[in-house]
């Protein structure tokens, strides 16, 4: 007669070994998974948390948002998902400035080069640069048209580098009341070699926000 069922239970005395098509083990960590840590042994490891959601932020009607929380060399890299951007005066540029300081307490106005390449939907290539400036300019003129609204990421490598800090991004946004669609990306680096990157300011040059969600990162092993 064929056996439908087999009482594990009553066939094995103690933990069934990886060998015979166990797991080795009686408990486990809650929140863990299993992993193999040799070739017959298997244990309970922490998920990964390499890469990290630090701060959420969003707003309808401020005229900029500031991240400062995760800047204690805990993450190498810092990632920053900027949505849903439309603002409030239409063909104000798009701004990033880094901050400075205890809790980013200080904005970093000067020492900052950048530079930017987009072409948009009607044919016209677009470029901004500058050698010296107080601020990143990420895109330029962006529309406040609120059915199409604008998007980018952008990536801060090495914050606390005693050398220059590398800023770099790319996107897409709808310009002005021309109504073309931009795609964007460029690089900026800040040049104060003293001061470590303490986090990051977003803004308009006018007006306020009228629409906008940004979600910071963190990457560590980066």
């Amino acid at each position: 007669m064929a056996l439908s069922k087999i009482d594990m239970s009553k066939m094995v005395t103690g933990t069934l070994p990886v060998a015979s098509g166990g797991t080795g083990l009686t408990s486990g960590t809650s929140g863990q998974f299993l992993k193999f840590t040799g070739s017959t042994t298997v244990a309970s490891a922490a998920v990964s948390n390499d890469f990290v959601l630090v701060q959420s932020q969003s707003t309808t009607s401020a005229s900029s948002l500031s991240f400062t929380t995760g800047f204690d060399g805990t993450y190498d890299t810092h990632m920053f998902v900027v949505n849903d951007l439309d603002v409030s005066d239409d063909g104000c540029d798009f701004y990033a400035r880094p901050l400075l300081g205890s809790g980013g307490s200080t904005e970093g106005n000067s020492g900052i080069v950048y530079a930017n390449s987009g072409f948009s939907a009607d044919g016209s290539a677009r470029t901004q640069e500058s050698t010296s400036t107080s601020k990143i300019m990420l895109f330029g003129g962006v529309d406040n048209y609120v059915t199409y609204k604008s998007g980018l990421t952008l990536w801060l490598g090495k914050p606390d580098a005693t050398g220059f800090k590398r800023i770099w991004w790319n996107g897409a946004f709808e310009r002005n009341s021309s109504g073309s669609n931009t795609s964007y990306f460029g690089g900026a680096c800040y040049t104060d070699s003293s001061n470590a990157i303490t986090g990051m300011k977003f803004y308009p040059s006018a007006g306020t926000f009228a629409t906008v969600t940004i979600n910071h990162y963190g990457l560590k092993g980066s």
